[in-house]
């Protein structure tokens, strides 16, 4: 009697559990590595968001130092999305040819609470920056 090449039913049963029993832990990363993806998503958005407004902002200060006062908006492509930006005067000088220093403060973040403000449990994204005035 002779034997034709192929498997048998009892082993692609036997294969199949074994590639079962070793897909069923992988399955269970799945949820925590979809949860990682869209926090980084959402901290990359933030990001390219407060970029964008302390460009705008140092430009502004830097054409007219006194240009741009602290405050807040949202933001128009990120929905729950929250810019607030500070801006302060570290020094400033009556001598001709010395202008004056200005600190610049910017936070991104998702609002999740929808409270109008970046709270400690928020994705956030702060860059600071220092701008002079031209003498």
């Amino acid at each position: 009697m002779s034997r034709e090449g192929g498997f048998t039913y009892v082993e692609v049963l036997v294969a199949a559990l074994l590639i079962a029993m070793a897909l069923v832990p992988l399955m269970q990363l799945f949820p925590g590595l979809v949860e990682t993806d869209l926090t980084d998503e959402t901290t990359m958005v933030l990001g390219a968001v407060a970029v964008r407004n302390m460009e705008s902002i140092t430009t502004s200060l830097r054409n007219t130092i006194a240009s741009v006062a602290s405050g807040s908006a949202t933001c128009s492509d990120f929905p729950k999305c929250l810019v607030v930006w500070t801006v302060t005067t570290e020094a400033s000088s009556a001598t001709t040819g010395v202008g004056s220093l200005v600190d610049v403060g910017v936070t991104a973040c998702a609002d999740a609470s929808g409270n109008g403000a970046c709270d400690a449990g928020d994705t956030q994204v702060h860059y600071d920056a220092k701008v002079t005035s031209r003498p």
